[in-house]
């Protein structure tokens, strides 16, 4: 791959582009087409990341009074989430069943994650793990765990000498 233009005379000798071309929306084709092919021979790109990614994503909010988990389960019921807290240890765990697929069509893509998870969040030693609460509400689970009145982290001022 050349990423510098280059014009072909009749002769076969190739010339630099003149100045004032760019090449640009040349060469940025040519790295389309080259990723295009790589995707075509390996499959999309960064795809092997999806297999090293935790599922199900987590997000952590954090205010004055509580943490709050948001944990994305599409398509699977409330019944097959199981919620364990153990110490300052929160385990999220359920399962998804692949669907059946009828024999007259093919899949080209398959992106959805099947099968179990589990997930282990380590709360902070001033949540108070004894009332948590979990709820359920269209594919997304969400988790509070209140704090503890005055057990929460304390700013340790810098001083100067």
């Amino acid at each position: 791959m050349n990423i510098i233009k280059r014009f072909r005379k009749n002769n076969g000798r190739d010339d630099l582009a003149r100045s004032g071309d760019s090449g640009l929306p040349a060469f940025r084709q040519e790295m389309s087409d080259a990723f295009e092919r790589v995707r075509k021979f390996f499959g999309e790109p960064w795809s092997f990341a999806a297999e090293f990614a935790p599922w199900p994503a987590i997000d952590i909010n954090e205010d004055e009074k509580s943490l709050a988990l948001r944990v994305d389960v599409p398509g699977i019921s409330a019944k097959d989430i199981e919620v364990d807290v153990s110490g300052n240890l929160l385990t999220v765990r359920g399962s998804r069943e692949e669907e059946k697929r009828s024999k007259s069509g093919g899949i080209s893509r398959h992106e959805r994650h099947t099968g179990s998870f589990l997930r282990t969040i380590t709360l902070p030693t001033y949540v108070d793990s004894g009332k948590l609460d979990a709820k359920y509400d269209k594919g997304v689970l969400t988790i509070t765990a209140p704090k503890i009145p005055g057990a929460g982290p304390k700013r340790v001022p810098v001083k100067t000498e």
